[in-house]
């Protein structure tokens, strides 16, 4: 929460060179100079689509993972199934600002030819790589993703697993982004935002 001198806003409350996290009158909480409460979730989705968030800055745990590419099955002896999408979970750090979030549509499925899986991402910070489409015994399991932001930890960051003849690519977090089965469409990626604090 924060604290006004008249009608102007205090971001920031120092003692010294020491700045203050919280203040408590008694026992209630009157200050912070946290954005939101620690491990809030500020977005989660597994439905394919463009969204924008508006975050502040601080440190985030994101999940990032793309959408896997379908499966393809001309004939008993023609088939293959989809790759998996790629994925990343980390703590990054997030300048304040307006962010367009896409979460990555699983490919289509189909007997003459599948679609490839749709990358998902967050902003220009991080982009996961969708599956490939299943196609001559084989459906690429989408690239390892692409992380342009301050990394303070990471849980996660690996390429796709492939599809072959019988099998599509399993997914690398949660059964999201798994490539489908041949003749079956993909399954939609997962993109999470949790803030960690300043």
């Amino acid at each position: 929460m924060p604290i006004y001198v008249g009608s102007q806003k205090i971001k920031d409350i120092y003692y010294g060179g020491v700045k203050i996290g919280k203040i408590y009158r008694g026992n209630t909480l009157v200050y912070t100079s946290l954005a939101y409460p620690i491990d809030t979730v500020i977005y989660e989705s597994s439905t394919a689509g463009t969204s924008t968030v508006e975050l502040e800055e601080g440190i985030y745990e994101v999940y990032c993972i793309a959408g896997g590419g379908g499966g393809h099955k001309q004939s008993v002896l023609v088939l293959s199934g989809g790759g998996s999408g790629s994925g990343y979970i980390g703590q990054i750090k997030i300048p304040k600002g307006s962010y367009q979030i896409i979460v990555g549509a699983g490919g289509q499925g189909g007997k003459d030819s599948g679609t490839n899986g749709g990358n998902s991402s967050i902003g220009s910070l991080i982009t996961a790589y969708g599956g490939g489409r299943g196609n001559d015994g084989r459906g690429a399991g989408g690239s390892i993703p692409t992380l342009n932001a301050t990394e303070v930890s990471r849980t996660l960051m690996v390429a796709g697993n492939n599809g072959n003849k019988y099998n599509p690519g399993a997914s690398v977090y949660s059964g999201y982004g798994a490539g489908g089965v041949p003749a079956s469409n993909g399954s939609s990626g997962y993109v999470k935002i949790v803030y960690k604090g300043n």
